[in-house]
């Protein structure tokens, strides 16, 4: 699991050139998600397979992305 505050500034920075705008814009209430939660998917999975390229990402269902992120509620 990935946590935001765990992110390298390299990391932020591939992350912000991809969906071509800053963190905070990107997930703001009534922005589209889809190609920053695929972005953010990419930049975490990358961390275990270096040769991982952003088109690989393109098939991964939003449920199967969102189990990467670390998240406060306790299941």
């Amino acid at each position: 699991m990935i946590n935001f505050d765990e992110l390298t500034l390299g990391e932020l920075e591939e992350l912000e050139l991809l969906i071509g705008t800053g963190i905070d814009t990107a997930f703001a209430d009534g922005k589209p998600k889809g190609r920053a939660l695929r972005a953010l998917y990419f930049v975490a999975m990358k961390r275990d397979n270096p040769n991982l390229k952003f088109e690989d990402t393109a098939n991964i269902t939003q449920k199967d992305a969102l189990k990467v992120f670390a998240t406060d509620e306790k299941k």
